[in-house]
């Protein structure tokens, strides 16, 4: 039993979101990327979107309802931040669906966080206050502007470093099942 490099961590790398400034690896220093606008297509952005935190069988379960005119696309997993974090929480693979979610007028689309590791593998944690969540473009990068921040039940989230969010998923039993 091994602290360290075990097969069964089933989490993608955390992408870091930059809503204002590209990383140095996406353009030569001193370029200008904000003048260049960002293709988001048809991903569902924070402006279209009614976004619930509610807590539900000790996940926090997150429903996206369209309130545009149009339908939009919620791409990938939501970007997961609490209070001031840099890093984002991590991503289920499991949970993976088939094909981007659709989300109709009126409809939604649901992810669900695992606030702490069950076993007590993420540390002791602490008590968030804020919780961010950034949509995705349909290349998977951060859609830039600012994130949508829900109200967390309670007002507050005991949270680990072991933080854990789905894909964004057609219905709420997937969600709380990832």
């Amino acid at each position: 039993m091994t602290a360290c490099g075990s097969s069964e961590n089933k989490t993608a790398p955390k992408k870091e979101p930059s809503a204002a400034s590209p990383s140095a690896e996406e353009g030569e220093p001193g370029e200008e990327e904000d003048d260049k606008p960002q293709d988001k297509g048809d991903a569902c952005a924070p402006q279209d979107m009614k976004l619930e935190a509610r807590s539900q069988s000790g996940k926090v379960l997150l429903v996206a309802t369209n309130t545009g005119k149009k339908p939009c696309t919620a791409y990938g997993f939501p970007y997961i931040r609490f209070d001031q974090d840099q890093a984002t929480a991590g991503v289920s693979e499991e949970s993976k669906p088939k094909a981007p979610v659709k989300v109709a007028p009126g409809k939604s689309a649901y992810a669900a966080i695992t606030p702490t590791a069950p076993n007590g593998e993420g540390g002791p944690g602490r008590e968030a206050h804020k919780l961010s969540v950034t949509f995705q473009t349909p290349s998977g990068d951060p859609l830039q502007g600012a994130p949508a921040t829900p109200a967390l039940p309670n007002n507050t989230l005991h949270v680990d470093d072991q933080a854990m969010a789905t894909y964004w998923l057609p219905d709420e039993a997937a969600a709380l099942k990832g």
